[in-house]
């Protein structure tokens, strides 16, 4: 039987750095279970591999590559955001991997070739193009923010989502390497069930549903402090909010909320960002500066035992293609209130957590605030909803993602196992 050989186009890839480089490591450790895998990767990202290699963490089956470097390329500005970033840096090493793929292409003749990361559907890889089967995704990025929600942002950031909006119902259905890609695809796994949604109207083809990131692994966590409160323990109630300080992730709908809370509670927020400044003020003018910690980005064993002591996790995120914290606080136990859309409402389960309806400013923070109150008081509730998050949070471990994937390459090379 012949080697099963796999291309991963993978921008961004390395075990050290979480988010999209998290998820195309991954992808590689997945891949490399069931074929000889060649990973075609930003330059940062080669040195990252290249250091993986000598710490042993790569597989000896997993060939990595990069394109040459131009001015270009290096002159993109770091701090000049996603938009940018997408649009400027991200395309450009698109059109120089393209050659370096047809190249290892004739030399190998890859039975698949997967494109990985960044995940977003605005910028597939030109790799389609190749004489091999294509899989593309899990791709997210078409969701958007609510649109009642808009007079929450500042004049200027609401005009920014208004825009991002619009390019993405235009490149949905009018950009055509994206429609090329979505049509020369063999399958489109979509990161959430709000993807799946945009493309099968927008494509007007069959559309897998796969969340783009995952667990390595899931323990069973210390519940003392759930059976604590269940048993009658008093306390403030616990709360934990963790991300990037940016306006889409809407931590002021948790902050406002917090004002019609009667019981007692403690929120600590991780993280840093550009509404940081705002949003303490915020807290200050609400009156909650006492019961509110910002913490900024800690180290990742702190951020960890700040997961391991909190008894409720709110994600307050109004776009996200998913949200890795989420699955973090499943894993460690603890009960996920959020919205109930795109990425998050499909990881969080009734069992596990609350999941809180997108209707209109008013209504939601009234709703937050009723569901934070009713679980400071029910500590065997609280008890119930966390011994059911582990079972939420291994349905999405890698090796389950990557048992999926595995069989479509299967599927595609005629390769049976």
């Amino acid at each position: 039987m012949s080697t099963l050989k796999v291309l991963l186009m993978a921008y961004e890839c390395s075990p050290y750095r979480g988010s999209e480089w998290a998820v195309g490591w991954g992808r590689l450790l997945q891949a490399a279970r069931v074929a000889e895998t060649h990973v075609i990767t930003g330059e940062e990202n080669f040195h990252a591999l290249e250091r993986a290699r000598g710490e042993g963490l790569l597989p000896e089956n997993v060939h990595f590559y990069t394109p040459e470097p131009d001015a270009k390329l290096r002159a993109r500005d770091p701090h000049a955001g996603m938009f940018a970033y997408h649009y400027g840096a991200y395309q450009h090493w698109q059109q120089l991997a393209f050659p370096l793929a047809e190249s290892l292409h004739r030399e190998h003749g890859f039975d698949v070739v997967h494109q990985v990361t960044v995940n977003t559907f605005r910028e597939p890889s030109y790799a389609w193009q190749l004489e091999a089967p294509f899989v593309w995704g899990p791709v997210g990025g078409s969701q958007n923010f609510p649109l009642a929600f808009l007079p929450m942002l500042p004049a200027k950031e609401a005009a920014k989502e208004l825009v991002r909006a619009g390019v993405n119902h235009l490149s949905l259905r009018l950009k055509p390497r994206v429609r090329a890609a979505a049509h020369k695809a063999s399958i489109v796994f979509a990161s959430n069930s709000t993807n799946a949604q945009d493309y099968r109207k927008a494509w007007g083809r069959e559309i897998e549903c796969l969340l783009e990131t995952g667990l390595a692994e899931v323990n069973e966590p210390d519940r003392t402090r759930f059976e604590q409160r269940a048993a009658g323990a008093s306390g403030p109630l616990k709360i934990l909010w963790s991300g990037e300080l940016q306006t889409r992730k809407a931590l002021p709908v948790l902050l406002r909320a917090l004002v019609c809370v009667k019981q007692p509670f403690q929120l600590t927020v991780l993280g840093d960002g550009p509404m940081r400044p705002l949003w303490e003020s915020e807290a200050a003018t609400l009156g909650l500066a006492d019961r509110v910690t910002f913490c900024g980005r800690l180290p990742f064993p702190e951020a960890v035992a700040a997961m391991q002591k909190a008894e409720l996790f709110c994600f307050t995120s109004l776009r996200d293609t998913s949200g890795n914290v989420v699955l973090e606080a499943l894993a460690a136990g603890v009960p996920v209130v959020c919205f109930d859309h795109q990425g998050a409402g499909d990881m969080v389960s009734n069992a596990c957590g609350v999941k809180i309806a997108v209707t209109t400013p008013t209504r939601s923070i009234q709703q937050w605030a009723q569901t934070i109150d009713s679980l400071a008081q029910e500590g065997e509730r609280l008890l119930a909803l966390s011994r059911e998050t582990t079972a939420q949070a291994r349905k999405f471990l890698w090796s389950a993602n990557g048992d999926r994937i595995n069989a479509v390459y299967r599927e595609l090379a005629r390769v049976r196992p």
